[in-house]
C-alpha cells in the first residue's frame, strides 16, 4: 500500500510511517475518515516527510502580529472568511525546545492545516500548544515521536478534527477557568495512540457508556451519568465544571509505563458520585480532586497509582469506603483543604508493595480521619505534614508501619485510634524550630506493641496534651516514650495507662498515688490510670462495630449465648483482631463476619479466606452457611501467615478466642441463630 496523499488548495503533503527494527509495517494515514485504523505494533518513528510545503523551525506566534510567512503562514488575512493558513510543514522539534507550534494571545482566526510534528519530547512541552486564542482549527495534523500532543489553554472555540497523535504522554490537555475556556469542537476523528478522541461539552442528563478509549473529557454539563468506559494508556478520564453527575463503573489504567496523566480528575465540578471505579497504574494520582467540592467519593478500587487519590484546594468532600491498595500515598488532602470527611477506607499493600504514606495532610484545616484500617506503611500511616491544623484523627487503626503517626502539624485532636505493632508509634518529627509543633491533644488512643517507642516528641513540641491514653507491651530501647519536657500528660486530673506501673492506689480512686516519670526531661504524668478496661472502647475501628449477642445450637442441643461485634462491611471484615493487644483479649467478645451473601471459601487467590498477620494471638474460626448452618471450623495460629477458609459456601465467620468452640461444645451439627431472625 502506497502513501496516502490528500489536497488542499493545491498542496500536497504525504505522511510516511516507515519500518523500524522489522516491526512497524508502512501504513497510509487517511485523516477523513472518522475512525481510524492504524495500530501501533512497536516504536513510532516518523521517518520522512515529502511536502510541497517543505520543512520548517518550530513555530512561535506570541500575538496578532507574529502572523507572517517567517512564521509558516501561506495564505489569509486573519479573518473569520479568511483565516490565516498555517500549512504543511514538516516540523522537527531539537532537543530542549518545548513546543512544535507555539501560539499565544491571538485573536484572529487561524487554521494549522497538514502539520507533522516530531520530536517535542520535552515534558512540560508539546507538539502543538495554543493558549488564549480563539476561532482556531487544527486539522489533519500528525504528531509522533514526541511526549505529549496538543495542549489547549484558556481559548475559546478551538476546532480539531482528523488528527493523528502518537505521543508517551498526554495526548490532549484542556486548560480553562470558566466553562467557556473548554467550549471547543474536538472531533471523534481525532485519535491519540490508535484511540479515537471523546470530548463532550455541554450536555445534560445523557449517559455516556461503552466508551474504550485513552481519553474522555466532559466539561460544563450537569446530570450526566458516566459508566462502564474503559479509559487507557493516556489521558484519563478529565470531568471540568461538571455538576450533579454520576462516575461508576468505569476503569481506568495504564497496560504500561508511559506519562499518562490522573485517573479520574474532577476539576471546578461539584456535588458528584464517583464510586465503583477500577482505577490502577496510573502514573499520577488514580483520582484527584482540584477546586471541586462537595463531591461523594465511594467505594473505589486504587490500586498502585503513584497517588491513590488526591484532595487539593477542595472542600466538603466525602471520601468513603474505598480500597487503596499499594499507592506509596494512599490519600493526601492539600492546598488548604478544608471540611473533607475521610473514613472507613482500608490502606494496605498488595503483592508486597507497600503504601509509603497511608493518609498525607498537609496545609489543609479542619478535616476529619475516622475509621480508616492502615497497614503496613513504609513511613506513616497518617502524617500531618507542615500546616496541617486543627484537624480530627478518630477511631482508625494504624498497624505495622514505621510510624504509626507523623506529626508537623497543630492544634489536631487525636483520640480512640489503635496505633499497635509501628516501629514507633508517633513521631514528632524535628523541625528545628519552624514551625513548633504545639496544642495537639492525643486522649483514649492505645498504643500498643510499638517496638521502639510508643511517642517521640521532638525539641520544638511544645503544649501538647496526652490523657486517657493506654501504653501497652514491651518496646526495646525500654523508653516508651521520649519528651524533652514541654508537654502535659495530665488533663484536668486524669493521666494515662502505663502497663509497667506498679504504684499504689490509697484512696482507690483508680489513679496511682505514685507519678509516671516521662523521660529524659523528667515531666510527670501525676495520675496515671490504674486499669486498662477502658481500653476496650479506644481500640480504633473496632471500637466502633456493633455488639450482639448471638445464640448457637450445639450439637448436643444446647443453646450458647456469645457476645460478639459485627463486622458486615469490608473495611471491618478486613481489620478484625490485627494489632489487637494481647493483654484485652480475655473476655473481650469474639467477631461475626458477615459478607450480605454466600461467598466461596477454598485455596484459590479470589476464593474468601482469613489471615491471622498482625493478630498476637490464636482464634478459633467457625463457617456458617447463609442458613446457619456449620460448614466447617478450625483454629488459626497466632501471627501466621496461612490461609484460613473451608471448601464450600458461606455467609458468616464467627472469630472466638482459641479454645471456645471446644468449650461450648460447638461442632459438626451446630447451627448460627442468625442476627436477623431476633435471637439471642
Amino acid at each position: 500500500m502506497g502513501p496516502f496523499m490528500h489536497r488542499y488548495n493545491d498542496l500536497k503533503y504525504v505522511v510516511v510511517v516507515f519500518r523500524v527494527d522489522g516491526i512497524m509495517r508502512a501504513k497510509g494515514v487517511n485523516c477523513m475518515k472518522r475512525t481510524v485504523f492504524l495500530f501501533l505494533l512497536g516504536v513510532l518513528f516518523i521517518a520522512s516527510i515529502v511536502a510541497a510545503a517543505g520543512s520548517h523551525d518550530p513555530i512561535t506566534i506570541l500575538g496578532n502580529g507574529d502572523f507572517t510567512a517567517e512564521n509558516g503562514v501561506i495564505s489569509g488575512s486573519g479573518t473569520v472568511e479568511d483565516p490565516y493558513l498555517i500549512a504543511g510543514w514538516e516540523i522537527s522539534v531539537p532537543s530542549g525546545v518545548p513546543y512544535g507550534v507555539k501560539v499565544e494571545n491571538a485573536s484572529v482566526s487561524f487554521i494549522l492545516r497538514g502539520l507533522v510534528i516530531s520530536g517535542a519530547m520535552e515534558a512540560q512541552g508539546a507538539a502543538v500548544r495554543l493558549g488564549f486564542v480563539s476561532s482556531a482549527v487544527i486539522e489533519d495534523c500528525t504528531v509522533g515521536s514526541s511526549m505529549n500532543g496538543i495542549e489547549i489553554a484558556s481559548s475559546t472555540d478551538v476546532v480539531a478534527r482528523r488528527c493523528i497523535l502518537y505521543v508517551q504522554g498526554r495526548g490532549l490537555r484542556v486548560l480553562g477557568e470558566t466553562p467557556a475556556e473548554y467550549r471547543h469542537q474536538i472531533e471523534q476523528s481525532n485519535a491519540i495512540n490508535d484511540y479515537p478522541v471523546y470530548y463532550l461539552y455541554g450536555k445534560d442528563g445523557e449517559t455516556v457508556s461503552g466508551i474504550h478509549s485513552s481519553n474522555l473529557t466532559v466539561a460544563a454539563s450537569r446530570s450526566m451519568t458516566i459508566t462502564e468506559n474503559e479509559i487507557v494508556c493516556g489521558d484519563g478520564m478529565h470531568l471540568a465544571f461538571v455538576e450533579d453527575s454520576l462516575i461508576s463503573g468505569n476503569t481506568v489504567h495504564r497496560l504500561e509505563p508511559t506519562l499518562s496523566e490522573h485517573g479520574i480528575s474532577l476539576y471546578r465540578s461539584t456535588g458528584n458520585t464517583v464510586s465503583d471505579n477500577l482505577l490502577k497504574n496510573n502514573r499520577r494520582a488514580g483520582m484527584q480532586l482540584w477546586l471541586s467540592s462537595g463531591n461523594s467519593i465511594l467505594n473505589n478500587q486504587l490500586l498502585a497509582n503513584d497517588y491513590g487519590l488526591i484532595i487539593a484546594a477542595s472542600d466538603d468532600n466525602r471520601v468513603y469506603d474505598n480500597w487503596v491498595y499499594a499507592n506509596p500515598t494512599g490519600i493526601e488532602i492539600s492546598a488548604g483543604s478544608t471540611g473533607n470527611e475521610v473514613a472507613r477506607n482500608t490502606i494496605c499493600p498488595i503483592y508486597d508493595k507497600n503504601p509509603q504514606y497511608g493518609i498525607v495532610i498537609k496545609q489543609a484545616v479542619a478535616n476529619r480521619v475516622e475509621k480508616n484500617v492502615i497497614v503496613e506503611s513504609e513511613i506513616a500511616g497518617i502524617f500531618l505534614d507542615t500546616q496541617a491544623n486543627s484537624n480530627t484523627v478518630v477511631a482508625n487503626t494504624i498497624v505495622a508501619g514505621a510510624y504509626g503517626m507523623l506529626i508537623v502539624g497543630s492544634n489536631n485532636e487525636i483520640a480512640r485510634n489503635l496505633i499497635a505493632q509501628n516501629s514507633d508509634g508517633t513521631l514528632f518529627r524535628p523541625t528545628f524550630g519552624k514551625p513548633v509543633i504545639r496544642g495537639n491533644t492525643f486522649y483514649n488512643n492505645v498504643f500498643t506493641d510499638n517496638s521502639h517507642r510508643h511517642i517521640s516528641f521532638n525539641d520544638d513540641s511544645e503544649g501538647n496534651r496526652l490523657y486517657r491514653n493506654f501504653f501497652l507491651g514491651a518496646v526495646i530501647s525500654n523508653v516508651r516514650i521520649y519528651d524533652p519536657g514541654r508537654n502535659t500528660w495530665t488533663v484536668s486530673g486524669e493521666g494515662n495507662f502505663w502497663e509497667d506501673y506498679d504504684g499504689c492506689d490509697a484512696d482507690g480512686d483508680g489513679f496511682g498515688d505514685d507519678p509516671v516519670l516521662v523521660l529524659p526531661a523528667g515531666v510527670n504524668d501525676t495520675a496515671p490510670l490504674l486499669s486498662p478496661t477502658g481500653a476496650r472502647n479506644d481500640l480504633g475501628v473496632l471500637s466502633t462495630l456493633e455488639e450482639r449477642v448471638l445464640a448457637v445450637l450445639t450439637e448436643g442441643g444446647n443453646k450458647v449465648q456469645i457476645a460478639a461485634l459485627i463486622a458486615d462491611e469490608g473495611y471491618e471484615r478486613f481489620v478484625g483482631f490485627r494489632g489487637f493487644p494481647a493483654l484485652l483479649i480475655e473476655d473481650f467478645p469474639g467477631i461475626l463476619f458477615d459478607y450480605g451473601e454466600e461467598v466461596q471459601g477454598g485455596p484459590g487467590p479470589t476464593d474468601k479466606a482469613f489471615t491471622m498477620e498482625k493478630v498476637p494471638f490464636p482464634l478459633d474460626i467457625a463457617f456458617f452457611d447463609r442458613k446457619g448452618a456449620l460448614v466447617g471450623s478450625t483454629t488459626m495460629e497466632a501471627d501466621s501467615s496461612d490461609r484460613y477458609t473451608v471448601n464450600s459456601l458461606f455467609q458468616y465467620a464467627l472469630e472466638l478466642q482459641s479454645g471456645s468452640l471446644s468449650a461450648w461444645g460447638i461442632g459438626a451439627d451446630s447451627r448460627l441463630i442468625l442476627p436477623e431472625e431476633g435471637e439471642g
